[in-house]
């Protein structure tokens, strides 16, 4: 192994080889030096802009200080600045001042095509199978989610209403809690969770298991509580870092699993579903 490509800390890496940068590369490396946390939240445009520097200085900087690419210095900075954090919650942006409209749309599209197509691999059709039957034979399916998950769960639950399949949420969390604790062995538990360490849903999956309720899970791709709580845990990619912007991914890809499983029950008795889609249709869209 190279010998600069040893070093584990990006911080040491620069301090051991900033006399050999060149004068452009010194600025990125002092920017980096005085505002390292800041630095993690940057794509290469804009620690360019803020260093004073050139994006071609701040490849070449990267690879004078033994790092290779810019997505390995960032992971190797933020391991300095987030030492002792478990690795879902190292920061893993990539935010640029000013960007257009168009490089943005690209972005985001090119984003979510990737982490739909890690979602078809992923997703395990046995799995999707047994959760929608078991949603179907369910005497209630109690709906739990917060935040993002919680927009998740509460699109299925507009859908699953849609349909005549009796269901429940409420984006309260002490009241999700309450409602865990008296769920019965007839009813499912579905918990949606993106970490799968939620505290209040972790406790809601404690509570439904509690009950004797079958409890299915949606998380990440990776060792969590909640998943471990489940009796059918359905996943999605570890697509994004806890530490984030805000939910992009992880959503699309959890509204994903909500289509699927909605069309694969809706399907399994269809001539119910459309007599139940036509009488909401008919109740919610008065022509005069």
């Amino acid at each position: 192994m190279d010998e600069q490509r040893s070093f584990e800390s990006a911080l040491a890496s620069i301090e051991l080889r900033k006399t050999d940068l060149s004068e452009s590369e010194r600025k990125v490396a002092e920017y980096v030096l005085a505002e390292p946390k800041k630095t993690l939240h940057f794509n290469i445009a804009e620690l360019a802009r803020q260093s004073g520097a050139s994006q071609a200085a701040v490849i070449r900087f990267c690879k004078r200080i033994g790092l290779g690419s810019f997505g390995n210095f960032k992971l190797r900075l933020a391991r300095d600045v987030f030492r002792d954090a478990d690795e879902r919650f190292i920061p893993d942006l990539n935010l640029e001042s000013q960007a257009s409209a168009t490089r943005i749309i690209h972005s985001v599209t090119a984003q979510a095509q990737r982490s739909l197509s890690l979602l078809a691999a992923l997703l395990d059709p046995a799995l999707i199978e047994k959760a929608a039957e078991a949603i179907s034979e369910a005497t209630l399916t109690a709906l739990f989610g917060v935040g993002a998950s919680g927009v998740a769960a509460y699109d299925f639950l507009q859908k699953l209403v849609r349909i005549g399949i009796p269901a429940s949420y409420s984006a309260d969390t002490d009241l999700q809690v309450t409602t865990a604790s008296m769920l019965r062995p007839t009813d499912i538990a579905f918990v949606f969770s993106y970490s799968g360490e939620n505290a209040a849903m972790c406790e809601a999956a404690r509570q439904a298991r509690g009950r004797g309720s079958r409890v299915i899970s949606l998380t990440m791709d990776s060792v969590n509580s909640v998943r471990s709580l489940a009796d059918i845990a359905l996943l999605v990619p570890a697509s994004e870092r806890l530490y984030r912007l805000g939910a992009v991914t992880s959503r699309i890809n959890q509204l994903a699993v909500v289509d699927i499983l909605f069309t694969r029950i809706a399907s399994s008795d269809l001539e119910s579903s459309i007599v139940a889609i036509e009488r909401t249709m008919k109740a919610t869209h008065r022509h005069p």
